[in-house]
């Protein structure tokens, strides 16, 4: 299980990351306009982006791994319900649908709920405090 949560958080932290990277490198100011084009203040973009790459970070670190998978999710619900909701799960007219967006939103709720985020340095501290609390317990014995 491990194994298959690291690749799923992997593979999450590298979508975020990427689409991070993509907002900056097309140059952030279009991704701003874009925003404002849809009825969204344009600061929002520069918010989402680095959202999008110190989560995507974490996430692929396994560092802080729930509170990234949590912000994650505040950002799928504002794509689908700012954007992509009028064209329907599967999209209408040119338009893509929230399909992927809910897919992305329930691995991360995943994350968000679960306490086995696979190995990364979160899997690292826990193993470590439970070695420190089962040393205190062996001393207090």
């Amino acid at each position: 299980m491990k194994w298959t949560a690291t690749a799923m958080r992997l593979l999450l932290g590298t979508i975020f990351l990427a689409h991070g990277i993509s907002k900056l490198s097309g140059g952030i100011g279009n991704t701003a306009d874009w925003f404002a084009s849809v009825g969204l203040p344009g600061f929002l973009a520069y918010m989402i982006a680095m959202l999008e790459l110190v989560c995507g970070t974490m996430m692929i670190l396994g560092l802080l791994t729930r509170a990234s998978a949590a912000a994650f999710i505040v950002v799928m619900i504002g794509a689908i319900v700012t954007v992509k909701l009028p064209a329907g799960l599967l999209g209408a007219g040119g338009s893509s649908g929230y399909e992927l967006d809910l897919a992305l939103m329930a691995l991360a709720a995943y994350f968000a709920a679960s306490r086995e985020p696979g190995f990364g340095i979160d899997s690292l501290l826990a193993d470590r405090e439970a070695r420190e609390e089962a040393a205190e317990a062996a001393a207090l014995s």
